[in-house]
């Protein structure tokens, strides 16, 4: 059988590193491969308080800048204790959207983009947090 997968680059700063972790946990699943083969975007990540990064899905590559690209097709701006509860479920990423929580630029009313967006990094992030032997940053949800 031939297996399909996406290529991730390891990269070098620790965001991309995390990013890297989420990502390459699904590089032999063929959801994942379905999801994000040839949806060539750049995906800015501002994690707060962090710096950027920038995600870029080509063809079936995936590869990692750090800061922001100008050509970016997406800028995602979050908490980090936001990402936490997204991944762990404790939060819902359309109310997070909705109440400010995390912002989408370049998202627009296509949603075949949003589609792709939320099965790539959401349920990539929901799929790591399951695993039993990752839930090392489990929290509980504060009161906002």
């Amino acid at each position: 059988m031939n297996v399909k997968m996406i290529s991730i680059e390891v990269p070098e700063d620790l965001i991309s590193i995390a990013f890297y972790n989420i990502l390459s946990s699904r590089a032999d699943d063929e959801e994942f491969y379905n999801f994000a083969h040839d949806w060539n975007k750049k995906v800015i990540f501002f994690l707060k308080p962090f710096y950027p990064i920038t995600v870029i899905i080509e063809g079936d590559e995936i590869k990692f800048q750090i800061g922001e690209v100008e050509s970016a097709d997406m800028k995602v701006t979050i908490e980090l204790q936001t990402m936490l509860d997204l991944a762990y479920g404790r939060e819902n990423p359309f109310f997070a959207i909705e109440n400010g929580l995390m912002e989408i630029e370049g998202l627009g009313n296509d949603s075949i983009n949003l589609v792709k967006f939320y099965n790539i990094f959401m349920v990539s992030m929901q799929k790591v947090a399951k695993e039993q032997s990752l839930n090392y940053f489990e929290l509980e949800k504060k009161t906002r």
